[in-house]
């Protein structure tokens, strides 16, 4: 297996044959807000591939703020014939040792409380074991983004995980992905619990 940053055409590919089928309409961002951010490189994509036939196994679309060191997870899936087979826990693992200049990586996971019943609380649940069975750690620091409420889970590459750090890093990828006004309106950050000295929240009236 190998894991390589995608080129402007292969993240193109990845959209159109994967991603649109693996995340609904209302969480995917258009293509050409993707090819612009990674022009700015503030936009990276990842692939793991197949080294012998090169077929991709599964990939990772990372954000990353304009003022900031810290990279969000912000699509990450194994392709459909290739799940359950351990591909997404390489990519994951993996990752670190590609990007050896990043504070660490961000990863919003659904609060499992919230779940509707029983079975969607367990298969959120299990989403967040993932992440940590992957180095992840779970942190205080919890958003609710566009009304749904996250916990956050948080890499360590270069920075150890930092209740007030996780936050200010989410905030600035916040507000380098969104217009001011929506951010404003629809990104509200917290640590609840956290150890720290510094302002614990980042709301519409911060």
């Amino acid at each position: 297996m190998i894991i390589k940053q995608l080129s402007t055409h292969e993240i193109s590919e990845v959209y159109h044959h994967h991603l649109k089928y693996d995340f609904p309409d209302n969480e995917r961002k258009p293509l050409f807000v993707m090819k612009n951010l990674a022009k700015r490189k503030l936009y990276h994509c990842y692939g793991l591939f197949d080294s012998v036939d090169n077929s991709l196994k599964a990939y990772a679309f990372l954000a990353r703020a304009e003022q900031g060191s810290s990279l969000l997870l912000d699509y990450f899936a194994a392709v459909a014939d290739a799940r359950g087979l351990g591909y997404g826990s390489k990519l994951l693992q993996g990752l670190s040792s590609e990007l050896p200049d990043t504070a660490g990586i961000l990863a919003e996971v659904e609060h499992a409380a919230d779940g509707r019943d029983l079975a969607e609380r367990q298969i959120r649940q299990r989403r967040i074991d993932f992440y940590c069975r992957n180095g992840f750690i779970l942190t205080p620091v919890h958003g609710v983004i566009f009304g749904v409420h996250y916990d956050i889970v948080y890499l360590p590459v270069q920075h150890p995980a930092d209740d007030a750090f996780i936050l200010s890093e989410l905030a600035e990828l916040y507000r380098t992905m969104l217009p001011k006004f929506m951010f404003e309106a629809n990104v509200h950050l917290e640590i609840q619990g956290g150890n720290t000295d510094s302002p614990a929240k980042v709301t519409s009236n911060a």
